[in-house]
C-alpha cells in the first residue's frame, strides 16, 4: 500500500494522460504548462479590470471574428464532440487572430470567473496590460512556428 502512494506521488500531473484532447487541438499549451499559467493570469486580470475585455462561448466569439474583432483566441482542447470548435481555426486565420488550445475548457471558464466551463474565450487588448498581452502573442507565434 505505502508502495502505491509513492509512486502516485512519484507522478508528474499530466493534461494528456487525464483529459481528452481533441485532434485538431494544435498548437497547444500543454507542453509549455508555464505559457498555460500565464494565459489564465492574463485572462484573469483582464475579467478583474473590465468584464467587457473578453468575449466567451462559441456563438458570440463567432460573432465577434465575422465583425472583425481582434485579439487573442484561446480554445479547450477538450471540447466535445469537436466539432463545435472546428471552424474557429479557419476563421481566426482569415481574420489573422492568434489562437492557441489549452488543455481544460473548466480551467478556462474557471480563468473568466464563471461557474461553468468555456470552450472559447477572444481576450480583447487592454491598454494598461499590454506588455502582458504582447508576451503572450508573441509565445503563441514560436508556438506556431515550432509545429
Amino acid at each position: 500500500m505505502a508502495e502505491h502512494n509513492e509512486q502516485t506521488e512519484a507522478l508528474e500531473y499530466d493534461y494528456d494522460r487525464e483529459l481528452y484532447r481533441c485532434p485538431i487541438s494544435c498548437p497547444i499549451t500543454s507542453e509549455k504548462p508555464k505559457m498555460t499559467k500565464k494565459l489564465y493570469v492574463l485572462i484573469k486580470k483582464t475579467v478583474t479590470r473590465n468584464k467587457r475585455g473578453i468575449i466567451k462561448g462559441i456563438k458570440d466569439v463567432t460573432k465577434a471574428l465575422r465583425k472583425g474583432q481582434k485579439g487573442v483566441l484561446i480554445l479547450g482542447a477538450d471540447a466535445s464532440p469537436y466539432d463545435v470548435v472546428s471552424h474557429f481555426p479557419v476563421l481566426a486565420e482569415e481574420s489573422k487572430v492568434p489562437y492557441v488550445w489549452v488543455p481544460s475548457r473548466q480551467d478556462l471558464g474557471t480563468a473568466t470567473q464563471c461557474r461553468r466551463a468555456t470552450s472559447v474565450v477572444l481576450l480583447k487588448p487592454d491598454p494598461e496590460l499590454q506588455s502582458s498581452y504582447d508576451k503572450i502573442v508573441m509565445a503563441i507565434e514560436d508556438l506556431n512556428s515550432a509545429e
